[in-house]
Formats: structure tokens, sequence, C-alpha cells
């Protein structure tokens, strides 16, 4: 998809849509493919697997975390 494509019923500029690509693209999150003139774009799943391992590490870690500060708010608030 092109960027063109990718701002169809948003509110962004082409120049903020094209820094937003630059920096998935540098973040490996998203590929890039030149057809003619057109640039197209694809999420890149070697980048998303690097992010899904990251959070898989504290997927465990989270809900006892979220359960305690639900707790916290709840006596502050009685």
């Amino acid at each position: 998809m092109n960027a063109s494509a990718l701002r169809k019923g948003m509110e962004i500029s082409q120049p903020a849509m094209s820094q937003h690509l630059a920096v998935l693209r540098k973040a490996r999150l998203v590929r890039e493919e030149r057809q003619g003139r057109f640039v197209n774009y694809e999420v890149d799943p070697d980048g998303l697997a690097l992010v899904a391992g990251w959070l898989a590490k504290y997927r465990a870690y989270w809900p006892a975390r979220v359960d305690a500060l639900k707790a916290l708010l709840r006596d502050m608030d009685q």
C-alpha cells in the first residue's frame, strides 16, 4: 500500500506520513518496495517478531502488576 492510500481517511499531511513511515522503516516494522514512482509499504514480519519476543518477556510480569495497581486504586477510593 502506498503512502497516499495509508493516509486515506486520516487528517495527516503527506510529509508527516513520510516521517512516520521512515521511523517504522528504521525500526524494521515496515518494508518498502518501489514500483515506478510509487513506494509501497507492507508490514515486516521479522520486525514484528522482534517486538513480539520483547513483549513475551513481560507478559507474565504485567498481569500481577496491573492487579496490584487496581487494588491500590480501589483502596485509595475508599
